[in-house]
C-alpha cells in the first residue's frame, strides 16, 4: 500500500498518537510519531505568585508572578510580561484573589496588554464585596481564560485597575489543621493550541 495514493487510502480508525506520519527532514524522508508532530513547537508554562500585591488607582497595573510551576518555550520577563516562542494560537487561564478591608464595595477592572498595548474588548469589571467586620474582609476571585493570536517575542500582561486602594491580591498562606495548600494571589497558565 505504500505506493497508494492519499484519496485512494481507507479512512483512518480511532487514532492513538503511535500511528507514524511521513515527513521530509533535510531532503530525506523521514518518519515521526502522530505524538510527535502534535508535540512539536507547543509551548506551554504555569506561574503562580505567593505575594500580596497592591494596584493603583490611577493607571492600570500589571499583575507579577515569583513562581514558575511548570515551563516549556514560554519565559517571563520582567516579572509580568510572558514571551512567547513562536507564532501560534495561545490559550491563557488565570485567576486572581481580591481582598477588600473597606465597609463600601469596590469595582476591579482587569484586562490585557500584548507588547504594551491594551488588547481591544479584552476588559471585565470585576465588583469585590464589602468586608464583614474588621477582621472578616470581601473577596472575589477573577477567573477566566482567553485565546490569543501572537508572533514570535510577543509579550502578554494581565492588567488590573482597582477603584480604591482598599482593594489588593491576597495571597494567604498554608494551614497546618486543618491542612489545605498555600493560595497564591494570581495562577496563570498558558498553552500554544495552534
Amino acid at each position: 500500500m505504500a505506493d497508494t495514493k492519499i484519496s485512494a487510502m481507507p479512512n483512518a480508525g480511532a487514532l492513538t498518537g503511535a500511528e507514524f506520519v511521513p515527513l521530509v527532514q533535510s531532503g530525506a524522508n523521514v518518519k515521526a510519531t502522530l505524538d510527535d508532530v502534535l508535540a512539536y513547537d507547543r509551548a506551554y508554562g504555569a506561574w503562580s505568585d505567593t505575594t500580596d500585591q497592591a494596584g493603583s488607582i490611577t493607571a492600570g497595573t500589571a499583575m507579577t508572578f515569583n513562581t514558575a510551576d511548570v515551563t516549556d518555550g514560554i519565559t517571563l520577563s520582567s516579572g509580568s510580561q510572558f514571551v512567547v516562542p513562536s507564532n501560534g494560537i495561545y490559550d491563557l487561564q488565570f485567576s486572581a484573589q481580591f481582598k477588600n478591608v473597606d465597609n463600601t464595595q469596590h469595582d476591579v477592572n482587569i484586562w490585557f496588554r500584548i507588547d504594551g498595548v491594551d488588547i481591544p474588548n479584552s476588559n471585565t469589571q470585576l465588583t469585590v464585596p464589602a468586608r464583614k467586620s474588621a477582621g472578616v474582609f470581601g473577596y472575589a476571585v477573577a477567573a477566566w481564560n482567553l485565546m490569543l493570536n501572537m508572533n514570535a517575542g510577543q509579550y502578554v500582561q494581565i492588567i488590573w485597575l482597582p477603584t480604591s486602594l482598599n482593594v489588593s491580591l491576597e495571597a494567604l498562606p498554608a494551614s497546618v489543621s486543618p491542612a489545605y495548600p498555600a493560595t497564591p494571589s494570581v495562577i496563570l497558565s498558558i498553552t500554544q493550541v495552534a
